[in-house]
């Protein structure tokens, strides 16, 4: 971690620093084994951290063999580091001490400060002032500390660096120390090693990235692992995850709050359809960040990606010992969405005749021959080695009797190092790999996995981060915000006037005040019609029953006005809607929606999905960062289970899905360029009209923030 820094976060200098202190400080340093304030001590002194450690107790001489001080001025010498190990209202004041005496940073792990409320933040961000223009660094509050297990300086109050934790290529960055803890011993179970360690607690000063930062840039580490609860500064992490993808290691995490309740109603169908978490998903995807959702998923995609790199393509070749599991295997691919590639006809045709009881297609059943003839796995899996389209191979077995399953498992590991090998994964149907079959896979870096949910998701993400990795970067276009200060729901002609800053079409329409405009209108822009209600109070037409469709008369217009406003007036309960909206009826064509969500934090979204009344229930929805190309919007639509209505779907004339495709882009340079006010806006729908005829917005609503 010496090495010259990129300057990503701007904090790279000192956490290098924090991460190799000459001399650190415990102030509050205690002799009772076991208790919170002994634990930094011990560690400094029993791990191999061969800096200066400087014991601060009045009422102590000595602890863990070491001199005790009194104070940070009795030591006498330069302090880069201290760990706080006393209570809030005591840490305060030591923190104050240790700004006085120039000391380089500080890990604070007492609780008491920003969460428990606005006493406790006062006193944080007075912390955080005082260190700021003393040029000191905090680690913390609420945090177990930092620790860099390839130098011993494990500044940290976690008990589990007792327990043989050793330097590995992993680097691990949390917002939960219980939980971090966790992580470090299922790595342990799994035979990986950490090399560098953060809990960022209540990031008052050093935050996720700061630490990430820094971790990426060291050689010696190739993965993140990370518990994420929120990103406090997203456009750093935004550059951290770019820094990850250039150098080729991944940032592997857990972002909680894909439950998140409470959130305001949003005006927009859109933000219904696109909550934070799902904003979350859309970033990490856009960036090339794997998101899992349990920690055996966090070592899988560590195990995996340390042994046998990243998959290149997410298609499985499935080997099995059961042919019942070979099938429960296919399945559950499927269900993942992993791809089970069917074999050239020649490669299965050699691997029949090579299983003579058993068929030698993709799932492929080994059959009970595997028992007196392991080699026949080996064969199998140097076939699918053939398939351009199978990323990884997994070999499910189980335990098989005489020698059979050390002889198959030494074959499989030595066929799996040679160069080109495609990644094996192994999965193991007993729960557990025991003995010398366990030391084959061992030896030769073959991963195994007790799980198929953890195998399966390992391979899904790391072949999705390949995939990100090997896409041409689409530069974004240089987007000035335009002026403008909204709020609310904007009026319909405010509406239209912004929206014609893109391409996207509008059908001829008129507005009417009464019932004999609105017949003239629908006569000028001929039948047949639609007729919407016009009112702020009524953003969405259809809830309140203020569309009427298909008016090919004018006596049909007559009583759809009268109707309209009816029902307008019993909506309102109060006031008369201004009128209606007299538009051209376009038919024959497929609804979608097409909206904007600008998060306040992570900014502007854009979000495609199936459109119409049936937007909400059906939560079709495609969602990427703002802008994008024309490559991401085919992407997104792509994603959409509904795609296939757009592409001649039961007799169906095929859509304009390349006039669709630029009306995403266009609409995402739109939210780029609107936000600094905008909060939402849907075009819904948006008609997709034949191949060549584009696509038009019928119905628009843009919404600013309050």
């Amino acid at each position: 971690m010496r090495r010259p820094m990129r300057e990503v976060t701007g904090a790279e200098r000192d956490v290098v620093r924090l991460f190799n202190p000459a001399s650190v400080a415990v102030i509050g340093a205690s002799s009772r084994v076991g208790a919170l304030s002994w634990w930094p001590l011990h560690l400094l002194a029993t791990k191999g951290f061969a800096g200066a450690i400087y014991p601060i107790n009045p009422t102590r001489d000595t602890i863990e063999g070491l001199r005790c001080y009194p104070s940070l001025d009795a030591i006498g010498q330069p302090v880069d580091l201290a760990v706080i190990a006393l209570n809030a209202e005591r840490s305060a004041d030591a923190v104050r001490a240790c700004a006085a005496a120039g000391v380089g940073a500080v890990v604070l792990p007492s609780q008491g400060f920003g969460e428990t409320g606005e006493d406790g933040a006062a006193v944080q961000r007075e912390l955080a002032d005082l260190a700021r223009a003393r040029g000191m660094r905090i680690v913390g509050p609420n945090t177990d500390g930092i620790a860099n297990l390839a130098n011993g300086a494990i500044a940290s109050i976690q008990p589990l660096f007792d327990e043989d934790i050793r330097p590995g290529p992993v680097g691990i960055v949390t917002q939960s120390g219980a939980t971090a803890s966790s992580l470090l011993l299922r790595l342990k179970q799994a035979g990986i090693g950490c090399r560098a360690y953060a809990s960022t607690g209540n990031e008052v000063d050093l935050g996720l990235t700061d630490y990430m930062s820094v971790m990426l840039q060291d050689p010696e580490i190739r993965i993140i692992l990370s518990f994420v609860e929120s990103l406090r500064r997203p456009e750093e992490f935004l550059k951290v995850a770019d820094l990850a993808a250039a150098l080729g290691k991944p940032i592997a995490l857990i972002k909680v709050g894909r439950s998140e309740q409470g959130a305001r109603r949003a005006a927009a169908h859109t933000g219904s359809l696109a909550g934070s978490d799902q904003l979350y998903d859309a970033l990490f995807a856009a960036r090339g960040v794997i998101r899992v959702s349990e920690l055996s998923e966090l070592v899988a995609v560590a195990k995996l990606f340390l042994s046998q790199g990243a998959p290149a393509t997410p298609g499985v070749g499935i080997i099995s010992v059961s042919g019942g599991q070979a099938g429960n295997l296919a399945d559950k691919a499927s269900e993942m969405g992993l791809a089970v590639p069917t074999i050239d006809a020649g490669t299965e045709a050699r691997l029949t005749e090579a299983l003579r009881f058993g068929k030698g297609f993709n799932p492929c059943d080994l059959t009970g021959e595997i028992a007196t003839r392991p080699e026949l796995a080996v064969q199998v899996y140097e076939g699918f080695s053939t398939q351009p389209e199978i990323g990884t191979i997994v070999y499910a077995r189980k335990h098989l009797t005489a020698s059979a399953g050390v002889a198959a498992g030494r074959m499989l590991g030595e066929a799996a190092r040679r160069d080109g090998a495609t990644p094996l994964a192994v999965y193991a149907m007993d729960g557990a790999i025991w003995g010398e079959e366990a030391e084959a896979y061992r030896t030769h870096g073959v991963p195994v996995f007790d799980t198929l949910n953890d195998c399966y998701t390992a391979i899904d993400r790391l072949a999705a981060w390949s995939a990100y990795r090997a896409a041409p970067r689409a530069v974004a276009p240089g987007i000035e915000p335009s002026g403008g200060a909204f709020t609310g729901i904007l009026p319909d002609f405010e509406t239209k006037r912004l929206l014609s800053e893109t391409r996207i079409r509008l059908p001829a329409e008129r507005f009417a005040p009464e019932r004999a405009a609105a017949i003239a209108a629908a006569e000028a822009i001929g039948f047949p019609v639609v007729l919407k209600i016009v009112s702020d109070r009524i953003p969405h037409r259809t809830e309140a029953g203020g569309v009427a469709l298909g008016l090919r008369t004018a006596d049909a217009v007559e009583d759809a006005f009268d109707r309209l406003m009816a029902r307008a007036r019993a909506h309102l309960g109060v006031g008369e809607a201004d009128g209606v909206l007299v538009q051209e009826q376009i038919e024959d064509a497929v609804e979608m929606i097409l909206g904007i969500k600008v998060d306040p934090h992570l900014g502007p979204f854009v979000v495609i999905g199936l459109g119409g009344v049936f937007t909400e229930l059906l939560q079709d929805v495609a969602v990427r960062p703002a802008p994008v190309d024309l490559a991401g919007a085919r992407g997104m639509i792509g994603e959409l289970r509904g795609a296939r209505m757009l592409h001649g779907f039961r007799g169906q004339p095929p859509r304009d899905v390349d006039a669709l495709a630029q009306a995403i882009v266009d609409i995402s340079h739109f939210a780029v360029g609107h936000s600094g006010w905008l909060a939402e806006a849907d075009l819904n729908p948006l008609l997709v009209l034949e191949q060549g005829k584009g696509v038009r917005a019928v119905d628009a609503l843009l919404v600013g923030r309050e």
